[in-house]
């Protein structure tokens, strides 16, 4: 997969393309749908597939301090596109400059001139250009001037609700990890460094490494989850605990996001880059009485979780 760092960094000889394009984030079943249908249309014209992507989510600089948390990493998002076979990924800075493009200079600065797009395929609900002016409608009519054919793709739907990415964030923030994995076509994951906690879980007897995670992320609701423990190219059984920590803190505590690898052997984690998958809600935060409850409670939260999910994964 070709990975071409901006719109001045696109090839003079890219040739003619067929471009699909959105924010795309989190990848889900919705945007593979579109993403595979432009893959196909490509490889029937014999012309290479570009997705058209941003560095980050436009609202950033639409609605600064309103916007969206993301539900995949720059790095997760290319990544999952690299799983699809993709060709080219196009990774736009969206600005204030980007932004006061009207629709018609999109279609013939960027899709025509630039990207030489005979075909772009779009969700039926593609909004483009300053202020969202343009839809499929205007594309379609605005394609046929610069020679460019428009495949509108009906959004997709689970449970009779459309998958979109704004829908996951809501389950991914209510604790609804398995319905979000549903419509992600993958179990949600939070990758950072880990860096020194306060030693609390390791006196229990349950070692756990502190993730320090992006503002930007979707974070999962308060409580603990089931899941794996991404690192070094192995996926390991893991218990996350998100919140925080009640039974030890009062007040507005820092909220925090620790992981126990049950059975670890490697050594201190701290400083290591670490991936954690939540595959089911386990709980959610609670008070004990003393730390003994709480031990006895973590001591069924893992065994829950060897049962559900088999070491050798």
């Amino acid at each position: 997969m070709e990975i071409i760092p901006g719109l001045e960094a696109i090839p003079g000889d890219i040739g003619e393309t067929v471009v699909t394009i959105g924010m795309f984030d989190g990848v889900h079943l919705g945007h593979r749908r579109i993403i595979h249908m432009a893959h196909e249309e490509a490889r029937s014209l014999g012309l290479r597939c570009v997705v058209f992507t941003f560095d980050h989510h436009p609202l950033e600089v639409l609605r600064p301090g309103n916007h969206p948390k993301l539900l995949s990493s720059g790095a997760q998002k290319l990544r999952l596109l690299e799983e699809m076979d993709v060709d080219m990924v196009l990774v736009a800075h969206f600005d204030r400059s980007f932004a006061e493009i009207t629709a018609e200079e999109f279609v013939s600065r960027l899709l025509a001139e630039r990207l030489h797009a005979r075909e772009v395929v779009l969700g039926e609900n593609f909004r483009f250009g300053k202020g969202g002016q343009g839809d499929i409608a205007l594309l379609v009519s605005l394609g046929a001037h610069y020679g460019i054919g428009v495949t509108p793709v009906p959004l997709l739907r689970v449970d009779g609700e459309v998958i979109s990415s704004t829908a996951i964030r809501r389950m991914v923030e209510e604790g609804k990890v398995e319905e979000a994995a549903r419509r992600l076509g993958w179990f949600y994951l939070l990758e950072g460094v880990v860096v020194r906690g306060e030693g609390r879980g390791r006196r229990l007897g349950f070692p756990t490494a502190n993730l320090e995670v992006h503002d930007e992320r979707c974070i999962p609701a308060d409580g603990v989850y089931a899941g794996e423990a991404h690192l070094g190219g192995k996926a390991l059984p893991a218990v996350s605990y998100i919140g925080r920590a009640p039974t030890f803190e009062s007040g507005q505590a820092r909220r925090r996001i620790e992981v126990h690898i049950p059975g670890w052997e490697g050594g201190d984690l701290y400083q290591r880059y670490l991936g954690i998958s939540f595959r089911r809600r386990l709980r959610g935060d609670m008070v004990f009485g003393s730390p003994q409850e709480l031990k006895e409670q973590i001591t069924r939260d893992i065994e829950e979780v060897l049962r559900e999910i088999p070491k050798k994964c």
